[in-house]
């Protein structure tokens, strides 16, 4: 009698292992009821997928070659096809592709299977569902719809409710046939020791996302995605000096790529800002110079970060070549926790908010176009992994680009490179322990 099943909730809870094994058994059935024998032409029986097709070939496709008896099935990479038994096949792909989509709204299934289906907006998943009539010698099949989320419920910007329709649909719904089924990370006996521990690690300052990733709760994700809470920095206003000789001083420079753009140049005192300049329409050489006269004039400097996406690499060159010790930051790049962000950029965004969260963070400078900035932006979970808004999607919210913000954020992001000799060559022992005891990752040491 049930014809649709989501199975959700937290991390950890072996979610896309459960609908592997469930869609391998669903084909192992119908063989078994329709007494199915190979062909040479395997009959299609369901479809298998996620909203980015490279997704589900990275993530669920070796989660089902791990847990699927190897013997029992043959993949057609070419063709998007896994072969069960040689009788009867899945296809697979995912709903961002065209020819993907194109043969699925043509097809006839029994079984849809769509992993991490908060991803997927409705109008998508409402095709595929029309895709369930297939019969097997004018018998249908037992039609079955198989989803895995994650409670996140943020609107999407260009696919419409993304997650919502399953909290409405499943967790909130009373349609008998649409089973909700939690999946929390202390059901599964298999996770490693300590998992859950480290959630609550991870997320203690997102009590939001602890709530979600730890409990399954679907009530409490709508509206809580600001990476940077405002009190946040009404409360760093506040916050006191550590008794060291002297805060490291950097600079972080977020270069222009065009147009409005602006240059800034922000020169941190540990993480609070004491100086900056603001150029427009400048080149790179240009640029350059005015970075090492700022220099020069707020000896002494530990440490330059520039923005090295486009144009800002040849700043950094340049710079080099003038003696400057300069660190490239580009924020597209790989994070060293690829596990947890999807690049450098929602590392350091991320980072910055834990640190601000811990009221680890001094910021008394007064600008509110950058308080503006930094509490503008937004996070979202995707295959398991943080991404912040693009600094496109911000430049149309905010009306300008975030140049200050992302120059704050790298130099937070710049200060954990400095090395603690260079701030002070004269300290006592017992200072230098009372800092490193009470110090955050940010004052270097």
């Amino acid at each position: 009698t049930v014809k649709a099943v989501l199975y959700g909730g937290a991390r950890g809870g072996g979610k896309s292992v459960m609908g592997c094994l469930l869609s391998f058994l669903y084909a192992v059935n119908v063989i078994n009821t329709f007494n199915l024998s190979p062909n040479k032409y395997p009959i299609p029986i369901g479809f298998m997928g996620r909203a980015q097709s490279v997704d589900f070939t990275d993530t669920t496709l070796e989660t089902w070659k791990k847990f699927i008896p190897q013997e029992a099935y043959t993949i057609r990479a070419q063709d998007k096809e896994i072969i069960i038994l040689d009788t009867v096949k899945f296809a697979f792909g995912g709903l961002d592709r065209t020819e993907d989509v194109k043969k699925f709204t043509s097809a006839e299934y029994g079984m849809i299977f769509l992993d991490q289906a908060e991803e997927c907006s409705r109008d998508a998943v409402a095709d595929l569902r029309a895709c369930l009539r297939q019969k097997i010698n004018g018998k249908g099949l037992p039609y079955k719809e198989l989803y895995t989320a994650n409670p996140y419920t943020q609107e999407g910007k260009h696919r419409g409710e993304l997650g919502l329709w399953l909290k409405k649909e499943f967790v909130q719904g009373n349609d008998p046939s649409k089973v909700y089924v939690q999946a929390l990370p202390t059901d599964n006996e298999y996770l490693p020791t300590g998992y859950i521990e480290q959630l609550r690690e991870a997320y203690k300052h997102r009590p939001e996302l602890l709530q979600a990733y730890l409990y399954g709760s679907w009530d409490v994700m709508s509206g809580s995605n600001i990476v940077i809470k405002e009190e946040w920095t009404r409360q760093a206003k506040l916050t006191p000096l550590l008794p060291y000789e002297r805060q490291p001083r950097v600079i972080s420079v977020d270069v222009a790529r065009y147009g409005d753009d602006t240059t800034v140049i922000y020169l941190l005192e540990g993480t609070d800002i004491k100086e900056e300049k603001i150029l427009s329409q400048k080149d790179t050489m240009t640029t350059a110079a005015e970075v090492a006269i700022f220099a020069n004039q707020n000896k002494p400097i530990m440490l330059i970060g520039v923005d090295t996406i486009g144009v800002g690499a040849g700043v950094a060159d340049r710079l080099r070549q003038l003696g400057y010790d300069v660190i490239d930051i580009n924020s597209s790049e790989r994070s060293q926790y690829p596990d947890k962000f999807k690049n450098l950029r929602a590392e350091m965004w991320w980072t910055a908010a834990e640190n601000f969260a811990d009221n680890n963070i001094r910021l008394t400078w007064k600008d509110e176009d950058l308080i503006d900035e930094l509490t503008a932006v937004t996070y979202e979970i995707k295959n398991g992994r943080i991404q912040i808004e693009s600094k496109d999607d911000l430049k149309t919210k905010l009306g300008r680009s975030p140049d200050k913000a992302d120059a704050y954020i790298m130099g937070l992001y710049l200060l954990q490179f400095v090395d603690f000799a260079k701030i002070s060559s004269n300290y006592d022992e017992r200072s230098y322990k009372y800092a490193k005891y009470h110090s955050s990752k940010y004052t270097g040491l």
